[in-house]
């Protein structure tokens, strides 16, 4: 990985493969959310189940009723702009905001009362925590549910944004008393130490929300987290180099060690990956009831696909992932391999994600082949492919949307206009599972960038 270089207070990056957010990320220091905690249920229930008065100041703003510059005064300005110097509590942005300036784009993929609902979950988060937040699309069914997720980067503040956010109690208590958020926050404790093995091992951090059609009264994420990238001469199939995960990380977010057994299994996974592939992302899915681990495996070349999964116990009997995997090796130039391991050996159901590792997000042309091949096996409706294609794009003329004081958060309040919110195809996924038909998902993304980033 390359070593970012800072301008204006952004460090930029070549784009990577090997790591789990590729581009810019916006250096500040970061603080934290509102700090009026939800301490009873019948709030907190209340906060869920409608929108409240800021969700509709993001919408009378994109409607220009009201400017968005009118909400951030001169005095609150002040105020806000010393929280964040001094990791504070902000209190005007939110990762809703990012998340509704996707709205006019998304309504054909995200119905309506979803796009509400996720929205009402954003809001517990500050905008100041992350600058990357996604859909989870599922694209056969037309009425289909949609998920969310957003990653807090390792290579700035964020992560102590994250520790203060759920140290210092500004989530509602219905949260911070569940145990799985327990254990998130013990987790972020640690990868704000310095003296934590987490610390510089970590490279960034996903919570993924489940978005169920009978809502949900108590938010738990799935959690994924990215490895940093091994140092030049250690090998990637050497098991040594990953005991922390297994010994320090997952039991931290699990709440319980990992069995021999599934330890066992795990270590498998490690030591028959091909040497030219890394280990992408890790996770536990705490809001579902499994002992599972997720793991993702990142650069594997389609034609060891098939090999690597036949090494560590899973076959392709019917061949039908084989011939899926033929069928999809031209059509991008990066592939992620997902899995579960349990204490079973390994889940029947993969995943295998497509994506490009070229720099052009909101510019990028190549998706169309593979989403008419998608529309062509009936794993893609041809509405949703229209969505898809429409998606992308950029705005950087906030006065018409409800983005504005999103530069803010990254600690920089006077270049508020120097920013552009970015609307791209992350990646699409291909689940395969035997004896089950195909699913495709589709991943859009909204990302915040300065400007120059993206020429």
């Amino acid at each position: 990985m390359k070593v970012p270089n800072e301008t204006n207070g952004v460090d930029i990056k070549e784009i990577n493969p090997d790591t789990c957010i590729y581009s810019c990320i916006p250096r500040c220091e970061k603080g934290i959310s509102p700090n009026n905690r939800m301490e009873s249920k019948m709030q907190f229930n209340g906060f869920v189940k409608s929108l409240d008065d800021s969700i509709s100041i993001e919408n009378a703003c994109k409607t220009r009723e009201i400017n968005l510059e009118s909400i951030l005064l001169k005095e609150k300005h002040l105020i806000e702009r010393d929280r964040i110097s001094r990791n504070l509590p902000i209190q005007s942005i939110f990762a809703s905001n990012y998340l509704n300036s996707s709205e006019p784009y998304i309504t054909k993929l995200v119905l309506k009362e979803n796009f509400r609902e996720i929205l009402n979950v954003a809001r517990l988060f500050p905008g100041n925590l992350t600058s990357f937040l996604g859909f989870e699309c599922r694209l056969g069914e037309p009425d289909s549910r949609t998920d969310w997720a957003f990653a807090i980067s390792g290579l700035n503040g964020d992560r102590f944004v994250f520790e203060n956010l759920l140290k210092n109690g500004y989530l509602p208590d219905q949260l911070l008393i569940q145990k799985e958020w327990r254990q998130i926050k013990n987790f972020a404790k640690s990868w704000a130490d310095s003296e934590s093995i987490l610390n510089d091992k970590v490279q960034c951090f996903w919570l993924e929300f489940d978005m169920p059609k009978d809502g949900i009264d108590i938010p738990i994420p799935c959690i994924f987290f990215g490895p940093t990238k091994l140092p030049i001469g250690l090998n990637v199939n050497d098991y040594k180099n990953y005991e922390w995960l297994s010994k320090v990380a997952l039991p931290m977010l699990r709440g319980q060690p990992l069995s021999k057994v599934l330890e066992i299994n795990f270590r498998n996974t490690i030591e028959q990956m091909p040497t030219n592939a890394t280990l992408f992302q890790i996770g536990t899915l705490l809001s579902r009831s499994t002992d599972s681990i997720r793991i993702y495996v990142n650069k594997l070349r389609p034609k060891q696909v098939i090999p690597y999964l036949n090494s560590i116990g899973w076959f392709d009997d019917t061949g039908e992932f084989t011939k899926l995997i033929n069928d999809i090796k031209n059509m991008a130039d990066r592939f992620v391999l997902s899995f579960d391991i349990n204490e079973d050996g390994i889940g029947q159901k993969i995943g295998i994600e497509l994506s490009f590792t070229t720099k052009t997000f909101q510019n990028e042309t190549r998706w169309s082949k593979l989403l008419d091949y998608l529309v062509d096996k009936d794993l893609c409706l041809s509405e949703k492919r229209e969505a898809l294609q429409k998606y992308q794009g950029s705005e950087e003329d906030f006065t018409e949307i409800n983005m504005e004081p999103l530069k803010a958060a990254s600690g920089n309040l006077n270049k508020i206009f120097t920013s552009t919110i970015v609307r791209y195809i992350s990646h699409v996924k291909i689940v395969y599972e035997p004896g089950d038909i195909l699913e495709a998902k589709a991943y859009p993304a909204v990302r915040l960038f300065e400007k120059s980033d993206l020429n």
